[in-house]
């Protein structure tokens, strides 16, 4: 299940690694009762209005919010490409 972060948490995707930290603005991909709990606490939301369980969509990030998103990461592997 994919959401947004939106605040920069620690995020256990069940493997040897332990928790990971994730930017802010970064897409993951994560377990339904991960995506679940850390939408409820206000740290991410979710990519798909069908992945919430909310019917009105509290939880799912808008468009606008998807592109500027997808942007900054395009920014951050630039920057990173030039060493930056």
């Amino acid at each position: 299940m994919k959401i947004l972060i939106i605040e920069g948490c620690l995020i256990n995707y069940g493997d040897d690694r332990g928790g990971q930290h994730e930017e802010s603005s970064s897409i993951v991909d994560v377990s339904k009762d991960t995506a679940r709990k850390l939408t409820e606490t206000g740290r991410a939301l979710y990519v798909a209005k069908s992945d919430d369980q909310n019917k009105d969509g509290r939880f799912t990030a808008g468009k606008e919010m998807l592109a500027a998103a997808e942007a900054l990461a395009k920014s951050r592997t630039k920057a990173a490409a030039e060493g930056n």
